[in-house]
């Protein structure tokens, strides 16, 4: 398991969270939110992008922490 942040340029809003239960939603900025999360391997966090990508979602940046 690899520790991820993809920041999104959004406000923070219910909908955003429950796209994604795997994450955490935080909001760091009034139209800044980051998904917070554990996932297995490389075919999840595709699987992740590619949710976002089909719900016209934009990404600001990707991280991996350790």
């Amino acid at each position: 398991m690899k520790r991820y942040e993809i920041r999104l340029p959004y406000a923070f809003s219910e909908r955003l969270a429950a796209a994604f239960p795997e994450m955490d939603a935080v909001q760091i900025a009034p139209s800044m939110t980051i998904l917070v999360g554990n996932l297995r391997d490389q075919t999840q966090l595709h699987g992740l992008l590619a949710r976002i990508a089909d719900m016209g979602l934009e990404i600001l940046e990707v991280r991996q922490d350790g």
